[in-house]
This record gives C-alpha cells, structure tokens and sequence, in this order.
C-alpha cells in the first residue's frame, strides 16, 4: 500500500469520525473597531471560534460564552493600558451557523508617567518595581499589579514581614501616576511548634525534617522547604503548616503542623492500562496493554519503611513479543534510613516471558535483585536513580538449569517537565542511562553502555502539536561471545516497529537468518542489533475532532558498530501518516509509515500511545 493510497483511505472515511451535530455553530467572528490590536490578537482570547483547517469540528454557538468572550477581550484592552475600553457583543444566526460580532471602543491609552512608594524598610524601591513589573514611560496595566502583588506579598513574608498591607491608589489624567502604600508591620518571629493529627506517626519523625527553630525570624522558604522535606517521608496522605498568632504579642506566631496518616491497613490498587515493558533494554519504548495487582503497606510493622508487592501480566505489542509476560516484584524502600536523607529501595523481582518469535519454546525466566538510591523532584516525575542490579536469565525447562548471570550498576538521570506525560504538546523529557556490566562485579559478560534521549514538544496554531526526538547510545567492550544471548537480553541496539523506525518490521531493521538446528535446512530470521545507534523521530499532530487526531511523521535512523561512522548520509529515513483516538489509557494509534530510500518498503503499525 503506497502512502498516497493511505492518505485517500483516510480522508473518504473521514465522515466516519468527524460528526456532524444539529447544534447552531459557529460561523464568522469579526472585530469592529479596534486599531491597535490586531484580530488575531484578539482572536485569542475568544472561545467561541470559527472552524479551519486545523479544527475540524464545529463549535457550537452558547450566548454565556459570548458574554465571557467579551469581557475577556476587555481584559486584554485593560492590560494595554486602555483603561476605558468597552467592548458589545453581537451576533446573527443564519442557517444554523452564527455569525458573531464585536464591536470594540478602545478608548485613550494610558502610559505610566510617575511611581510613588512609601513605607517599604524590608525591600528597596529597585526590588518592588522588578517585582510588580513597572516601568515610567509603559502603558500601564493594572491587571498585572493586581496579579503580582502576591509575589510581592511572599517576598516580604521572606523577610519576616507576615502581615503587610498594601494600598495601590491610581491618579489619571493624561497619563497615570502611582502610588503604593506599604504597611510591613513589625517583624514576626517563630515560638512553638506542635503537630496535630499523627496517630501511628512519631511526632520524632516529623520534627527532624523541620527547617527552622524556636526563636527564628519566619521566612515563607522555610516552611515550604519544611513541607518538601516532610512529603518526601512518604508516609502522609496530606499537609499544611498553619499559623496561630498570640493574643498578647503581634511579634510571635506559633505553627501548627497538621498532617493526615494514610490508613493503617494495606491499599490495594487493580489497574488495567498500558505499561512500559523495561526488560528488553535495546529496544526503545517498548509499550504493552495489560493489568497489574498491587499491595501497598506505607508503614509496614509501623516503621518508616514502604511495601510494595506487585503482579501483572502483559501483552506487548510489537510483532514477535506478542505474547502474554508475567512479572512479580517486592520492593522495601525507606526515605529517611537512620534519620539521613538518603532514599533506599531494595527489589526482588522474578518475570517470566517467552524468547522472541519463539511462541512454542519455553519460557525465559529472570530473577533479581536490585538495590538504588532514588532522589526524585517534580512531583515524582523527575528522578536521578544509581544503584546495583545482579540478575539470573534461564530459558532450560527446568529452573535455572542453564543460567544466565548478570550484574550491573547504573545511572538514570530523567528530567520530565511535559505538561502531559499522556498526552504532551508542551515541554522537555530528558534522559541519560549509563550501565556498567560484569567487571569487579563478576556475571558472564563485562561491558558498559549509555543511552541519551531527548524530546521536544511545541504547541502551535493553539490546536497543532509538533514533537521531536533524538536517541542516541553505544556499547563498549562488547564481545563477539556475547551474542549468544542477544535473543534473550536485547542488549545491543535494535530499530524497526512502531516507536522508531515505522517502515520497518518490529526490530527488523537490520536481521539474520540462522539455522534452527545444525544440518538442517529450517531457519529462523531474527534482529540483528548492533553497538551503537542514532534515531530521531519528528510529528507533526493535527486534531480531527475531540477524540480523532492525524499524525504526519518522518523518522530517521542508523545503527553500527561505532557512533562515529553515523552521519547525515548514511542515515535511513522513513515518512509516513497515522491515524490516533484519545483513549483513557492514552493514544490508540495507527500508523502507515514508507522508506524513504527504498519505496517497496512499507509497513502498518497498531500502537499504544505516542511513539514518543
């Protein structure tokens, strides 16, 4: 199938996806009588917009959303310094499609002419002005006053200054001239500490992740670094620092730190949905559908420490993993072991999984422990994890028979500032691994390797997404023996499959044929990995409607024996169009994908999520 023929099929059944209400949409919206800011300016700030090519589905015309469209453009005329604009709204429905109107009165532009400040000891007049974003000589927007009086007001809460008031008055003639009243009122210091709520919690425990003492000037960092560090114990379902002043003094404040105890009793959790698949390390972004059981103990016999047991089952898939995988892992972790701030985790896992395109043969059965030190931010998404792993791989049927051994430390440093990990059209995901195998650590095979990904994601035209990726990674020291495992470990670097290269077969980028057993004329054609590798996949991804969206992609990639005879030239690519439906367990997705350097290679992906 050419991409050409998968393009039409898409768009004659495109009917089939895009619905067509009966409720009155939207047709033109037009701006009348504005002269300094442009429509498209203005469109901005609209809900109520016209379809285009980027939105294919019509919005349906509500009156109550006119009305806050109007005001929302005042609000933006107010910003610029247009202190007496009015803005009408207006429509006509013709033919179930309203037409909707908005006529502008801008009104004069005020600039600011003068900045008075009194009263302000803590801050100096240099500090405030940064802060509340005023300049002499700029339009004057009160909107953003009012917004950034509150960081003005953490600022001096940063001083000791827990009680200040502001008083903003604005004299307008031709320009405007500002006056700003602060009252700091005196500085405020902190007297006892209590803790409320702590049933199976030691109030010891919380004490020593507290930031200040008795007697120090209050300071807003403080109490939220108070609070990090109290989170970070993970053994509270909920938090706040509350203040208490004393009738007597207005200098003294007492905190109440009121926690919530998660239940004393297990959690279970059942989940269904798509899940990484973390033991086939070549391989990037290997995704399966399945479900997990999962036991949670927060205080296990009432110590600080965290349990975890977890099973699931999971189907991958990329052709030749196609069948189920079967995991069980007990992890112990602590936060704080031996009051240092230095999170544990101790892990026994066992998983059980068929070799690739060997559905018949027996299963390969792997068995581990794994001990990190785990320090995350960013609400957990963000992580730098090192540690040591020392692992069995069996494939005999009987129980580790003929056993593989594997050992290793790594470093994985993983930055997540995605607005969405789902579903992202905004941020950055960064990614660095570096593994060291056998060595001082003994196993069958000694050799290092790192991996680096990064990913790019940009919202344009409000409603189009565009993301990037580069991957890169090498193997060094690597064996010629060592490939005897391959078809079990997945170590080297694969391409080929719905994640990476989408003209290509699952891994089959580059493959051999060997035979099934010596003298005999059956073979088997498997992945040919390699030591290094350079892949990079662009989108482009358009919405058809709430649920459907269009994907355009180009990918490009190589693998070798060493990243440096990678380049440009020799870099095979691939383009292609897929077809995406938003689901509660992220993007369901079809992909058409053809070789750029070979037309006669094509291939259809079924995917779960983003390919990145």
């Amino acid at each position: 199938m050419s991409l050409k023929k998968f393009l039409l099929y898409l768009l004659i059944n495109l009917n089939l996806i895009v619905s067509q209400n009966k409720q009155i949409s939207v047709g033109n919206v037009k701006f009348i009588g504005n002269n300094n800011l442009s429509n498209k300016a203005l469109l901005k700030q609209v809900e109520l917009k016209t379809s285009s090519l980027f939105r294919f589905s019509d919005i349906d015309f509500d009156r109550r959303l006119l009305k806050l469209d109007a005001i929302s453009i005042k609000n933006l005329y107010n910003s610029y310094g247009f202190l007496e604009a009015t803005v009408k709204d207006s429509f006509k429905i013709v033919d179930q499609s309203a037409d909707i109107f908005f006529i502008v009165n801008e009104g004069k532009q005020y600039f600011l002419n003068a900045i008075e400040i009194n009263g302000n000891k803590a801050l100096s007049n240099k500090e405030i002005l940064s802060t509340l974003g005023l300049n002499k000589g700029e339009y004057y927007n009160p909107i953003k006053i009012n917004k950034n009086l509150t960081l003005l007001d953490e600022k001096l809460q940063n001083k000791g200054k827990l009680y200040a008031q502001f008083d903003v008055q604005q004299s307008i003639s031709d320009s405007v001239n500002l006056s700003i009243s602060i009252s700091e009122g005196k500085d405020v210091y902190i007297n006892n500490t209590w803790i409320t709520g702590n049933n199976r919690v030691d109030t010891l425990i919380i004490r020593k992740e507290i930031d200040y003492r008795k007697g120090d000037l209050f300071k807003k960092s403080l109490i939220e670094k108070t609070k990090k560090n109290i989170y970070e114990l993970n053994i509270l379902s909920s938090l706040s620092i509350i203040t208490h002043s004393l009738s007597n003094t207005d200098s003294l404040i007492n905190l109440e730190i009121r926690i919530r105890e998660y239940e004393n009793r297990g959690v279970q959790n059942f989940d269904i949905g798509s899940y990484d698949i973390e033991y086939v390390p070549g391989i990037s972004s290997m995704i399966g559908f399945g479900g997990s059981v999962n036991w949670t103990e927060r205080m296990i016999f009432n110590t600080k420490n965290k349990f975890d047991a977890k099973g699931a089952v999971v189907m991958p898939t990329e052709e030749g993993f196609v069948y189920p995988r079967f995991s069980f892992d007990v992890k112990i972790s602590n936060q704080r072991p031996f009051s240092f701030r230095l999170p544990i985790q101790l892990e026994l896992f066992y998983q059980q999984f068929k070799n690739y395109g060997d559905e018949q043969g027996p299963y390969v059965k792997r068995l581990g422990l794994q001990y990190s030190n785990v320090f995350r931010w960013n609400q957990n998404r963000s992580f730098f994890d090192v540690g040591l792993r020392f692992e069995l791989f069996d494939e005999s049927s009987s129980l580790f028979q003929n056993e593989i051994e594997q050992r290793k430390i790594k470093l994985n440093l993983t930055i997540d500032k995605r607005n969405n990990p789902l579903y992202p059209n905004n941020g950055v995901f960064f990614q660095f691994k570096l593994d060291g195998y056998g060595g001082v650590l003994g196993g069958e095979r000694s050799f290092s390797k790192f991996e680096t990904d990064l990913r790019v994601y940009s919202n344009i035209l409000n409603t189009v997404n565009v993301a990037g990726r580069l991957n890169l990674g090498e193997i060094f020291n690597w064996d010629e023996d060592y490939d005897q495992y391959e078809s079990i470990l997945f170590e080297k670097f694969y391409l080929g499959g719905s994640n990476t290269l989408r003209a290509y077969k699952p891994l089959k980028f580059e493959q051999d044929t060997i035979s099934t057993e010596v003298g005999s004329d059956d073979t088997l054609i498997l992945p040919f990995g390699n030591t290094a590798k350079l892949l990079t996949n662009w989108e482009i991804r358009f919405p058809l409607s709430e649920k459907f969206g269009l994907v355009v992609f180009y990918d490009g990639g190589l693998i070798s024996q060493d990243l440096n005879i990678i380049n440009l030239d020799n870099i095979f690519w691939n383009r292609g169009v897929g077809l995406t439906y938003n689901s509660p367990f992220g993007p369901l997705r079809i992909d058409y994908g053809e070789s750029m350097n070979d037309k006669n290679l094509n291939q259809l992906h079924f995917g779960l999520g983003y390919s990145f």
